[in-house]
């Protein structure tokens, strides 16, 4: 059969992103790049359960995808609890029917000189940025792999998982991690229909950031580091996630995917 003859052609167009009936878990999206994901993958046509801590955040987020149209569940977990995952895991499983992509968002930051870093700072940015991303995707292994060959998992790093500063140990150290686990489950589940990337974000406009960006100095020299001369803001991910958890990624794993304005081009 000649090579042409091969193709695809109803997967080429629009229909490449649609994400129609897919069930989409997003953690941490109650704020941030986390809502601003989980609105996106509503307005491609998933069913996104939203999970975060802040149930007033939470309802927020629910509110803007069901002003779209869309389909949206809320969780209020900590997922610094261990014990909290795996039950949260099948109760979403159970309410929609089964788990298509996973997105491990939830992510908590503390700038210190490594000094200055007390056992119990570190505790609280690992246990949310990589640990429970490890424990979520072991938890949700069975229902990915269920998915009819379509699982996804997006790990959602930062520009720090490839690169570093200073004092920010603890946060860069759990964001190589999840870079890391992308690499790994990329091949361990590569035979299992699921494919694992990484979204890493530059500088965006978050409370996570809110700080720095208005710090004059600190938001002057982010943005003069940046080539194309401004911060990011959440709206600049949603293209990335979409593709990330759409057909159009199929042939692609254990990747990771920079979105930072040519912060790591330099």
């Amino acid at each position: 059969m000649p090579v042409s003859d091969a193709l695809e052609p109803d997967r080429i167009g629009p229909s490449m992103f649609d994400l129609t009936g897919r069930r989409v878990v997003v953690t941490g999206a109650s704020k941030g790049l986390g809502r601003q994901l989980a609105v996106g993958f509503a307005a491609f046509g998933a069913t996104v359960a939203c999970v975060a801590r802040s149930v007033d955040g939470l309802k927020e987020t629910e509110a803007q995808i069901r002003a779209l149209g869309g389909e949206a569940a809320v969780y209020a977990v900590d997922l610094r609890s261990p014990d909290n995952i795996t039950q949260t895991i099948e109760t979403i499983a159970d309410d929609l029917g089964g788990i298509d992509v996973l997105v491990n968002n939830a992510a908590d930051d503390h700038d210190s000189p490594i000094e200055q870093t007390s056992r119990e700072v570190w505790e609280r940015v690992t246990d949310l940025n990589s640990r429970s991303a490890f424990l979520l995707a072991q938890a949700a292994a069975p229902h990915l792999q269920a998915s009819g060959g379509y699982g996804k998992l997006i790990n959602v790093a930062s520009i720090l998982g490839t690169v570093g500063i200073r004092d920010d140990s603890a946060y860069i150290m759990s964001k190589h991690a999840l870079i890391g686990l992308t690499k790994s489950l990329g091949l361990e589940w590569a035979r299992k229909g699921v494919q694992v990337n990484a979204l890493c974000p530059g500088f965006i406009v978050t409370d996570m950031t809110s700080a720095a960006f208005n710090d004059e100095a600190a938001s002057k020299w982010i943005v003069q580091r940046t080539p194309l001369g401004r911060w990011g803001q959440t709206t600049d991910f949603v293209g990335a996630g979409v593709f990330l958890a759409s057909r159009a990624s199929d042939f692609m794993t254990g990747q990771t995917i920079v979105v930072d304005g040519g912060w790591t081009a330099q």
